[in-house]
């Protein structure tokens, strides 16, 4: 009994961890480039369970095999490209297809995002705002000599018809390596590398909505609240069960 107790507990703070997952999807509706986070749920290995009493341990009276407890063991980030928003602001830039801008931040490293919400520094450097300075297909930051530039298709900026700079655009052969540096940032266990010329496009003037589909969101915050509430009724009844039974127990032995 007190097994089913921790089984019905787990499976509520599994739950819980799932909804403050989904508030922080639903809190990023709006967050440029931002890309949904899953937590994928696991349980722990399956014992085998059996029929006791009577003596008889035969693999007859086997009922079955059976898990103790749930867990969330990693997360998953969904990288489907969003919708694209035209704003008519020229250092604004979105990637058509794979691969990520690289932002230098003081506090973080190179991280690598899908936001390219830009703007330009006291002393005209392209930054991300509030995260840090834009990288070229070089790793090194890039200097404007006007907030007036061109972009084209393969990220080249020019500005006053002369070529300055090309925007990095980076790519990781294994999505899976990439972990959540917060504020819709991410980093790498392996080194990226230049995205292969062809497979993307740079889009100047348009930026990357969140991907985060608050219809999807929804339906798993309903789904997740029924499964909370059945866990939260399981550990009741084993409590009010607990309780009686050492009510019960204490009657007896007086």
């Amino acid at each position: 009994m007190v097994r089913g107790f921790y089984e019905a507990a787990s499976g509520a703070l599994s739950q819980l961890r799932n909804f403050n997952v989904m508030a922080n999807n639903v809190a990023n509706l709006g967050t440029t480039g931002y890309k949904a986070e899953t937590l994928v749920g696991s349980s722990f290995a399956e014992h085998l369970v059996a029929r006791i009493g009577g003596g008889d341990i035969s693999p007859s009276r086997n009922i079955g095999g059976g898990s103790f407890f749930t867990t969330n063991i990693t997360e998953y980030y969904n990288f489907d490209q969003g919708s694209m928003e035209s704003t008519g602001n020229e250092l604004d830039m979105a990637i058509n297809g794979p691969g990520f801008f690289m932002v230098s931040s003081e506090s973080l490293g190179d991280v690598l995002t899908r936001n390219g919400q830009f703007d330009v520094d006291s002393e005209m450097n392209l930054v991300l705002p509030g995260v840090g300075l834009v990288l070229d297909d070089g790793g090194s930051p890039i200097t404007l000599e006007s907030s007036s530039i061109l972009v084209d298709q393969y990220g080249m900026i020019s500005v006053g018809g002369e070529e300055v700079a090309q925007i990095g655009v980076y790519a990781v052969e294994d999505m899976d390596s990439l972990y959540n540096a917060g504020r819709g940032m991410f980093q790498s266990e392996e080194e990226p590398d230049a995205a292969p010329a062809g497979t993307y496009q740079v889009l100047q003037n348009v930026i990357e909505k969140s991907n985060v589909n608050m219809a999807v969101e929804m339906s798993r915050v309903m789904a997740g609240q029924n499964m909370y509430n059945a866990c939260s009724q399981v550990v009741k009844m084993y409590d009010q069960l607990n309780e009686a039974l050492v009510t019960q127990i204490g009657r007896v032995s007086s």
